[in-house]
């Protein structure tokens, strides 16, 4: 029975990564558009990098090494698309390496791990190579904006005119900054495959983008519209890519409907208001990690509120709901 269990297991992590894989092979192909062959190889040793991490861990704990379960390839290929692709491959390499040995293995896998390994992989490079993993100026040439990505544009006050020409760019992703994470057309049709096979998680990716999007609107940084600061403070950087991929993490999802659109909520402030006040170009990542951590305490306040039904209590709000679509 313990054999049958584990197998049912391992066939789930199979399906939720493999269902992520698929998302990826467009912002995959994106990046090796706009950015050629150095995109690949960016995200080939950051996915290598993942999985040698991951065996030499197996190796020294004892434990099986199962390449099928996908999550290596997944957190590599996350990490790197969040990076520009003329980055030093030492930079995405050891950004994999944290996320394999530091967030995932610790915690018996990338299901039980409370913290997003991707987004602690990326957060950990952003902290030793800030300068490296925010310069944009390889291969730009054609950008809209040249070497100067959205996020430094917001950063400096400064604004772009949209019109029908440029709004397509942004929205393109032809804009120099993560090499596969600018293109929200490409991610508006993840979010409708992931609609189809995990639809509760993306209640979470809506609270976050309705906060991000209204913060923006209420407090810009720049002297614009509203919708202009929506529209660019949405599109830069890796914000939607994280709203799909890192957001959606099967194992942080909390418990209830409710709870996943006011966590979402929650993530986008804090980003947000890291990316008005902190010292880094992009700060989803750190948002992610901060609320992987604050989840459970507002999950546990929430189940001890004398207002809900004992019977509406979340058992664990750390794992994911046993009803959500698979």
């Amino acid at each position: 029975m313990a054999v049958k269990a584990d197998n049912q297991k391992r066939v789930k992590v199979s399906q939720i990564y493999g269902d992520y894989l698929i998302m990826l092979a467009a912002p995959c192909i994106v990046a090796w558009r706009y950015y050629g062959a150095r995109a690949l190889l960016v995200i080939a040793v950051s996915v290598l990098t993942a999985e040698l991490c991951d065996l030499l861990a197996c190796l020294a704990l004892g434990r099986k090494f199962l390449l099928k379960d996908l999550s290596n390839i997944f957190i590599g290929a996350a990490i790197a698309l969040m990076m520009p692709s003329g980055i030093p491959l030492y930079v995405p390499a050891s950004a994999a390496a944290f996320a394999v040995l530091a967030a995932k293995i610790p915690f018996g896998g990338s299901l039980k791990a409370p913290f997003v390994p991707a987004a602690a992989g990326f957060a950990f490079a952003s902290v030793c190579f800030k300068e490296l993993v925010f310069d944009y100026s390889y291969n730009s040439s054609g950008k809209l904006l040249g070497a100067r990505s959205l996020g430094a544009l917001l950063a400096n006050g400064n604004s772009v005119h949209l019109n029908a020409l440029n709004t397509f760019d942004i929205l393109s992703g032809n804009v120099a900054g993560p090499m596969g994470t600018g293109c929200g057309i490409l991610m508006l049709g993840c979010c409708a495959y992931l609609f189809v096979r995990r639809r509760n998680a993306l209640l979470s990716t809506a609270g976050f983008i309705a906060a991000c999007a209204v913060f923006s609107m209420i407090f810009p940084r720049i002297n614009a519209s509203p919708l202009t600061s929506a529209v660019l403070e949405l599109s830069s950087g890796s914000l939607l890519f994280a709203a799909v991929f890192l957001l959606t993490d099967y194992s942080s999802q909390p418990v209830g409907g409710v709870f996943k659109i006011i966590s979402g909520a929650l993530c986008g402030i804090f980003c947000m208001i890291m990316r008005y006040v902190g010292v880094y170009e992009e700060t989803v990542c750190f948002a992610v990690l901060l609320t992987n951590g604050i989840s459970p305490v507002l999950g546990s306040a929430m189940a001890k509120n004398p207002f809900r039904s004992s019977k509406k209590t979340p058992q664990n709000v750390s794992t994911p709901s046993q009803a959500e679509n698979k």
